[in-house]
C-alpha cells in the first residue's frame, strides 16, 4: 500500500521533498520527494473552539491584496471531491528524532515548522525527541494515533531516499466519528543531503524541504506553478505561494469531527 500511495521527488544534489503522486523537485540538484502512508482507523478527538485567530485576519489581508493567482491540488480527496485534511480544532503534535540529523537541527525544526503554520493556521505542537524509526507501516493505535514523527535517515535504511531523493512526507488517514481525516504522519530526510547543505551553511533549504514535505503532511500534492513551493521543482521559491495558501486555506476550513 506504501508503494502505491507514495510520491518521490528526484534532483540533481540536495533539495526539497513531497508527497503521493509527486514528480520531481530541484534546485541545483536538490529534490522534493513524497510518501503518503495510508490506512483507516478508528480514533476519538477531543475538540476545543479556536475563535479568531491572527490566522484568519492574514487570509483576510491576502484576499484585499491580491496576491495574485496560483494553483494547488490534494494528496486525498473523498468522492464527492472535498480533500482529506486534520481537525483544525486541535493541534498537530509532532516528535523529532534528531539521529543524524544536522548539528543545527532545532534550528530547522523551527523554522520548517513555522513555515507550514503560519501559511497554513494549523497549531503544531512539539512534544520533544523520540527514539521511534517506525518508517515503513505507521498505522496508528485506533484509540490513541502517534504524534507525527520528524527523523532524518539514510537509503540503507529507508530505500525511497536512494539517488538524489532529499524526503518524503505524507499522513495517515483514520476515521473519527464518521469523518474520513488524518491522524497521524511521518517526515523523513535525507542525511547526505542535510550534511550537504549544511557544509554550504543553507539551511534556508532546508527549512523550505521540511515545510514542503510539512505541506504534504497537511495534505497538499505537487502542483505545476513554479510559483508554487509545492511545485516539484524548487526555483527559489522562498516559502508558499498564493496557490499554496489557498489550498491551505480550504484544508484548514474542513469541519471539525
Amino acid at each position: 500500500m506504501r508503494r502505491q500511495l507514495r510520491a518521490l521527488d528526484r534532483a540533481a544534489t540536495a533539495g526539497p521533498s513531497l508527497q503521493r503522486a509527486a514528480r520531481p523537485r530541484r534546485r541545483v540538484g536538490p529534490v522534493l520527494p513524497g510518501l503518503l502512508i495510508s490506512g483507516i482507523l478508528a480514533g476519538l478527538v477531543m475538540l476545543h473552539d479556536p475563535g479568531m485567530t491572527g490566522y484568519r485576519f492574514r487570509q483576510l489581508v491576502d484576499h484585499l491584496k491580491g496576491n495574485g493567482d496560483g494553483s494547488y491540488a490534494f494528496v486525498v480527496t473523498t468522492p464527492d471531491g472535498d480533500p482529506v485534511g486534520w481537525d483544525h480544532c486541535k493541534p498537530i503534535h509532532y516528535v523529532v528524532n534528531p539521529a543524524g540529523a544536522p548539528e543545527a537541527w532545532e534550528e530547522v525544526i523551527r523554522g520548517g515548522v513555522a513555515a507550514a503554520a503560519d501559511a497554513s493556521g494549523f497549531d503544531f505542537q512539539y512534544d520533544g525527541t523520540s527514539i521511534e524509526r517506525t518508517f515503513d507501516q505507521r498505522v496508528p493505535d485506533s484509540s490513541k494515533p502517534p504524534p507525527v514523527l520528524i527523523a532524518w535517515a539514510g537509503s540503507d535504511e529507508v530505500p525511497d531516499l536512494k539517488g538524489t531523493t532529499a524526503g518524503i512526507g505524507g499522513s495517515t488517514p483514520g476515521r473519527v466519528r464518521g469523518r474520513v481525516q488524518f491522524v497521524t504522519g511521518l517526515v523523513v530526510l535525507d542525511t547526505n543531503a542535510y550534511d550537504r547543505m549544511e557544509s554550504r551553511g543553507d539551511q534556508r533549504s532546508q527549512q523550505l524541504i521540511l515545510a514542503h514535505e510539512l505541506g504534504h503532511v497537511l495534505g497538499l500534492d505537487h502542483v505545476d506553478d513554479l510559483g508554487e513551493l509545492m511545485n516539484a521543482e524548487y526555483v527559489g521559491q522562498d516559502g508558499f505561494g498564493p496557490g499554496d495558501r489557498e489550498g491551505l486555506e480550504r484544508l484548514h476550513d474542513l469541519p471539525c469531527s
